[in-house]
């Protein structure tokens, strides 16, 4: 090993050129990395870290090799630890219970360098220890460009850094995006620990200083490895993930070029007010308390009645709808006495559960508390292929507390306008310098979503338009797709739910090319395409082609539909 340090140590500086990028001096960098110095600069790509005019050199290092130097990293501005340096060299070396790919982002695997550690470390209220946990891809065959990737739930874990999120066939980092990620600020042992809350420092590094902080040392390592800055920086994520995504966009206007918000969980005080009373109102409709309050016949028959009122209204029968805001809903129609099946129909009160659970809660004013959800064929999701629909009357993650109380609405707002994660509440509208700037933000939202109702993202999106200067002009910044038949982030009984937004936003945001439509298919439906359409457009059949073609459709704003 000393003589293959000294081979490496007495190589002659020599610039090396990787896709018009320069690296210098990687062989001795490498060294110092194995000697133990704080220099971080060795995961050149493989393929051109061999100087000209030397073939099979002993001193070139394999990328195994230059990914365990990094465990060596260290930072003059924090306090740094890598708990971990690990070269991934095939798909199988990716944890499993941390991402399941499909066969397509499988087959697109390309090698990356995984580090993470953790900075920051600190004891907190009661002595508890905290630190800022991240995890960073650097793959072989970089491409200039970094991602963010955003958590989930209540964070406390470090996911596997892929960028897989709206990146359709192939993860960011496998596209040779450097991705990073992080725990948020603290470490826990399940997604909804809610026991950071009483520490000020973690439950600040949740609202997005664990995301600024890591993002800046990730940046930092970055520019060491590759000896060149990302020429552009994207953040990516959804549900918690898509609140910081939409924070950074709010509160950090000059960080990120490019953003995708996923379901954003940006009032989660008061989505938790609605998960829970629409789960009691139906509830209250049921003749067992705490049951689902229908029976599968009925939820069938629910969302075939749905199908039956709103499909047509997008201009095709294809079990999706399309024209969202166009479907009025009435689902006095299964009421006994006009429905001749006694298994699947309601009785009245049932049907006006439904109305006022999918309502949303109000003041006693009339004022509505949160958005209520649109009726739409995921509403009756089982749980297998995403979170339960509204249907099965489930309360949100953090509601689940009460779920067996009586419902008081009184209770739940005190509890909502003093609950801890308010302070992180993804609420500003006004993104006049991240507009002003040249910066890009893509907004979707599935629309059988339980958690986080689509209504409130696009109010969101509509008034964020208008409070950021030109709302005529905000089409070439800013865009919003509805996803149906999707529930929360994924999945669906039968959902398009598998899409590349990421490259459409390289191109937005490289090019000036605004996405015109987002291709998208689903595991659930084999063989269909469709495109998801910029609001306030649909996807509007040509009258030609191939229904199960997206080159079938063209997106355009509808017109009213005749009654079916």
């Amino acid at each position: 090993m000393v003589n293959r340090l000294q081979q490496i140590a007495q190589m002659l500086y020599r610039p090396i050129n990787y896709d018009e990028k320069i690296f210098v001096n990687i062989p001795t960098l490498v060294a110092s990395a194995l000697l133990g110095t704080v220099i971080v600069s060795a995961c050149a790509p493989t393929q051109s870290i061999e100087p000209q005019g030397i073939t099979n050199d002993p001193t070139i290092l394999t990328g195994a090799e230059r990914c365990a130097a990094l465990i060596n990293t260290k930072n003059s501005r924090v306090a740094l630890e890598i708990t971990e340096a690990t070269y991934v060299k095939n798909v199988d070396g990716i944890p499993p219970q941390q991402h399941k790919l499909r066969q397509l982002q499988r087959e697109s695997f390309k090698p990356y360098c995984k580090i993470s550690g953790y900075f920051e470390q600190r004891k907190g209220v009661n002595n508890a220890p905290y630190a800022i946990g991240f995890g960073l891809s650097l793959p072989d065959d970089w491409n200039g460009k970094f991602l963010f990737q955003g958590g989930g739930g209540l964070n406390g874990f470090i996911r596997e850094p892929l960028g897989a999120l709206a990146a359709g066939d192939t993860p960011a980092v496998f596209r040779g995006y450097a991705v990073a990620t992080t725990d948020s600020g603290h470490q826990s042992k399940n997604r909804f620990d809610t026991t950071f809350f009483e520490d000020q420092l973690s439950l600040l590094n949740f609202y997005s200083g664990a995301i600024e902080k890591s993002t800046a040392l990730a940046l930092q390592i970055v520019e060491d490895v590759y000896q060149a800055p990302p020429d552009n920086k994207y953040f990516v994520g959804c549900s918690t993930g898509g609140r910081e995504a939409l924070t950074m966009a709010q509160r950090q206007p000059e960080l990120f070029n490019g953003v995708i918000v996923g379901a954003p969980a940006r009032q989660t005080n008061y989505s938790e007010v609605a998960d829970l009373w629409s789960a009691k109102r139906l509830h209250q409709a049921s003749s067992i308390p705490n049951s689902t309050p229908f029976s599968k016949a009925q939820q069938h028959a629910i969302v075939t009645e749905v199908l039956a009122q709103c499909d047509y209204k997008d201009g095709l029968i294809d079990g999706l709808i399309f024209n969202v805001e166009a479907c009025d809903f009435k689902p006095e129609k299964l009421i006994c006495s006009n429905n001749s099946d006694a298994k699947a129909c309601i009785d009245a009160s049932s049907a006006t559960a439904l109305n006022e659970a999918f309502a949303g809660p109000k003041y006693d004013s009339g004022r509505q508390i949160y958005p209520g959800f649109y009726f739409d064929t995921g509403i009756s999701a089982s749980g297998e292929k995403s979170v339960p629909g509204l249907l099965q009357a489930k309360a949100g993650p953090l509601g689940r507390q009460y779920a067996k109380e009586d419902f008081n609405l009184e209770k739940q707002l005190a509890l909502a306008e003093n609950f801890p994660l308010a302070g992180g509440n993804a609420l500003l509208t006004n993104l006049s310098s991240f507009a002003h700037k040249g910066h890009k933000v893509m907004f979707f939202h599935g629309v059988s979503d339980p958690w986080f109702s689509a209504k409130d993202t696009l109010q969101y999106y509509q008034q964020m338009r208008k409070d950021s200067g030109n709302s005529e002009l905000a089409s070439q910044w800013s865009q919003f797709y509805f996803v149906p038949g999707m529930g929360h982030c994924r999945g669906g009984e039968k959902a398009l739910d598998n899409f590349d937004m990421l490259t459409q936003l390289e191109h937005w945001v490289e090019h000036n090319q605004a996405p015109e439509f987002i291709l998208a298919t689903g595991d659930s439906m084999p063989d269909i395409s469709r495109p998801l359409c910029p609001y306030p457009q649909i996807p509007i059949y040509d009258g030609l082609g191939d229904t199960s073609k997206a080159t079938s459709f063209v997106c355009k704003v509808s017109k009213p539909a005749s009654a079916k």
